[in-house]
């Protein structure tokens, strides 16, 4: 488990397959938990809220993938 605590999300992507969406987040594009549609989603709109705001994020990293956030 690795947090990424007081980064930004500079850039975002996704494309129209079923819950594919990623971040750029501290130096390194990672995908969004994808176990659960909801919570790919709800990851979305977290990190789109961030970047439109310049806000820092505390980031749970496992494996290249966000598992958790924290918006500030």
């Amino acid at each position: 488990m690795a947090w990424h605590n007081g980064v930004k999300v500079t850039a975002l992507w996704s494309n129209h397959e079923r819950s594919n969406a990623w971040g750029y987040i501290d130096g390194g594009w990672r995908k969004f938990e994808d176990d659960h549609d909801d919570a790919c989603t709800n990851f979305a709109i977290l990190t789109a809220h961030a970047k439109a705001g310049n806000r820092n994020v505390n980031a749970r990293i496992e494996s290249n993938r966000l598992k958790e956030i924290y918006v500030w």
